[in-house]
């Protein structure tokens, strides 16, 4: 009896053991192993409030198979001689806002057919017509529109815009998490210690910047320099200029980037404009300012809640100083990147969020020595209607805004054909453009007839 009792004993210890070694084999199977890419669905089931967010936003629908009819948006009953193609050549559909790319494989590429439709507009238009044979996606747009992209193979992990693009290939992360909650593990592997080392969180604005920009690839792992129209090798958070050449108004002689004050012009750009505005230099210029008037006393770091995003997101407790916060006013200081906000559709939050900093510029304040911040009813106008117009066309029309900052003045519509400030969207698109220069010029009499 006995025996029988050590004998049982003895296989349940050897059945836990291998049950043990075989449990934190399978969750070492990745040790020594780089990172790789495991899609978002495998992001959801801890983060599945973040994951149906993100699901709401245009970012993992900006490349995709077709799945249903209702993808495909554009009229393929029209009669538009510009039609060429028939829906059912369509295999993979690009963008669902503002206008529609079709594409289907062949030989192995990815093209983009040579028509597109203007979603708001209701209508075709051509599209590369000559050129689409000779516009390989792989090559010009798959870096952006996938997560994943090897440039070797150029195959990628996952249509669309995933959690990935912005925090890094995934595998380790989920592996520290197994190994961190399982019993086999806990003994040896500290959860705290290991958190966000496998994982990518950075405000860095180079994470937005590895697409919202134009120009391309630099020399590296065997790509050519110039190969592809993206960064190539791009890790989040680090500086995209050390994986990308950006492209900048003085290479576009044509001005079909840029307007000719410098301003962008054409989507995909809002890095480019960020970059040379001063919310990207905002933390400079607070630690510049104060070396010049060292008589204002020491700087606090309250003044980074304003002046740095890494401070301003920073939980209780982790904030960083003066002395070692890195960024300025960086993109997800305004838009919160899963789309639990709704700040990107709503101007009453854009202006919320800048009065928060701004304070001196709300409506209707005045001080002794300045006027009103500007003419118009406050419930009528908000603070992107004149400092972020729309003067970047998609779709057929300006349908974005500028991310520069910068109020356009109506002169600057005479001199560039740059849609202004004070006329943009409905604002006073009634009247004529010399009634806006005078009234602009009349209200604001500082500053010169060239806009600056």
């Amino acid at each position: 009896m006995k025996k029988t009792k050590k004998r049982y004993l003895l296989k349940i210890a050897v059945t836990v053991i291998i049950f043990v070694i075989g449990g934190s084999l399978y969750l070492h199977k990745d040790i020594g192993r780089k990172p790789y890419y495991v899609t978002s669905t495998e992001c959801k089931s801890c983060h599945e409030n973040h994951y149906e967010s993100w699901r709401a936003t245009l970012h993992p629908h900006m490349f995709k198979p077709i799945e249903s009819p209702n993808d495909i948006l554009g009229d393929f009953e029209s009669s538009d001689p510009v039609l060429t193609f028939k829906k059912e050549e369509v295999e993979y559909v690009v963008g669902s806002k503002w206008e529609q790319v079709y594409v289907r494989m062949i030989d192995g590429e990815y093209y983009p057919l040579p028509a597109k439709w203007y979603i708001k507009k209701q209508s075709w238009v051509p599209y590369k017509v000559e050129t689409w044979k000779e516009t390989p996606m792989s090559k010009k747009c798959n870096g952006c529109h996938t997560t994943g992209f090897d440039p070797s193979t150029h195959e990628f992990s996952e249509f669309g815009i995933g959690c990935e693009a912005c925090h890094g290939p995934g595998s380790l992360h989920i592996q520290n998490e197994l190994e961190t909650s399982s019993i086999f593990c806990i003994g040896c592997h500290d959860k705290e210690k290991n958190r966000n080392k496998d994982i990518i969180t950075s405000v860095n604005s180079s994470v937005c910047g590895q697409c919202h920009n134009r120009g391309v690839n630099t020399l590296g792992n065997s790509v050519t320099e110039g190969e592809f129209n993206f960064p190539v090798n791009y890790i989040p958070g680090t500086r995209i200029e050390d994986s990308f050449i950006p492209l900048s108004a003085k290479d576009d002689p044509k001005q079909t980037y840029w307007w000719g004050n410098g301003l962008s012009k054409n989507r995909h750009q809002e890095y480019a404009d960020w970059a040379n505005s001063n919310h990207s230099q905002a933390l400079r210029l607070l630690l510049e300012n104060h070396s010049s008037h060292p008589e204002k006393g020491e700087l606090s770091d309250a003044c980074l809640e304003c002046h740095s995003t890494d401070y301003k997101l920073a939980p209780e407790g982790s904030k960083p100083t003066v002395d070692s916060a890195k960024h300025g006013v960086t993109c997800i200081g305004c838009h919160e990147p899963h789309g639990f906000s709704e700040l990107s559709t709503s101007s009453k939050k854009i202006s919320a969020q800048c009065k928060d900093c701004h304070i001196d510029k709300k409506p209707g304040v005045k001080t002794k020595k300045e006027p009103p911040h500007y003419p118009c009813p406050s419930e009528q106008v908000t603070c992107a209607d004149c400092h972020m117009p729309y003067i970047v066309k998609t779709g057929g029309f300006f349908s974005l805004r500028s991310h520069a900052f910068e109020i356009v003045p109506p002169v600057s519509t005479q001199q560039t054909k740059i849609p202004n400030s004070c006329q943009n969207e409905t604002c006073h698109s009634d009247k004529s453009l010399e009634w806006a220069m005078a009234a602009f010029q009349k209200f604001y009499p500082e500053i010169k007839s060239n806009g600056e």
